[in-house]
């Protein structure tokens, strides 16, 4: 049974605890600071160690801190790291390089997972010199491991599937807000747009080409037509691909900081 131990117990690291709580394989353990995560590990039933105890029983240690935290935790913790230790950072704009300056005991990995670990459905980039099949293997069983051999595209990462899904988010709430026009009380919104995603998703399982069923849809002085007429003519698509980029800067940025 492999050990990990989580060092910063917030969103991604409570969606990867999720996740994981599942796999028998795994003995997981929680060390942090705020009383609402101490709360939440207690009530999953996670044990809490300290930060000495965590680093030394690991044989994998997520770091799951914000990055301007990343080097001042890195500092308490060199002294108590093994050489065969595993550490997988999942900050934004920490490279791997500095990590490794920065904890030089220990095997130093970066990943970068979504919130989809949650439910299995996380999609990970890893980016590493050492041995990856131990990591590839758990960030699997959370969804699916892409292999990076280019650290660059983890800032990429970051953006397009790490920070993507709160824009997508942001359209739903305002599909959400729309239909509260359309329905009568007694009608959850939450359940039509769970059908209505659930039928997008239908749509494209089969791996129909996109514009084919845009156009399958649109039809020429149609409604449809006006409405993507409309989001051509504010340059949706740039906006949106713009938000990637933006996000994708940021964590580059923070590689700086």
């Amino acid at each position: 049974m492999s050990k990990i131990g989580f060092i910063g117990c917030g969103h991604m690291a409570k969606a990867l605890i999720k996740g994981l709580k599942s796999n028998k394989s795994y003995e997981l353990f929680g060390h942090d600071r705020n009383t609402k995560n101490l709360a939440w590990l207690e009530q999953e039933k996670i044990p809490f160690c300290s930060l000495k105890e965590i680093c030394q029983e690991s044989d994998i240690l997520m770091i799951c801190v914000k990055p301007k935290d990343m080097y001042d935790l890195c500092s308490e913790m060199r002294t108590y790291i093994g050489n065969e230790l595993k550490i997988v950072s999942v900050a934004a704009g920490t490279t791997l390089e500095n990590l490794k300056d920065a904890l030089p005991g220990g095997k130093v990995y970066r990943a970068m997972p979504n919130i989809g670990a949650k439910h299995n459905l996380g999609i990970t980039s890893i980016f590493s010199y050492e041995e990856l099949n131990e990591i590839i293997e758990i960030f699997n069983y959370l969804g699916k491991a892409i292999v990076v051999e280019d650290e660059d595209k983890i800032n990429l990462h970051t953006s397009l599937i790490g920070s993507a899904p709160a824009f997508y988010f942001e359209i739903i709430n305002e599909f959400e807000h729309r239909l509260s026009e359309l329905l009568p009380d007694d009608v959850s919104k939450r359940d039509i747009t769970l059908l209505f995603l659930t039928s997008l998703i239908s749509a494209i399982q089969n791996g129909e080409n996109l514009e084919d069923l845009i156009q399958s849809i649109k039809s020429k002085g149609g409604t449809t037509e006006a409405g993507l007429n409309h989001l051509y003519e504010k340059d949706f698509i740039n906006i949106f691909s713009e938000a990637i980029d933006a996000a994708k800067n940021r964590a580059a940025d923070l590689s700086m900081d």
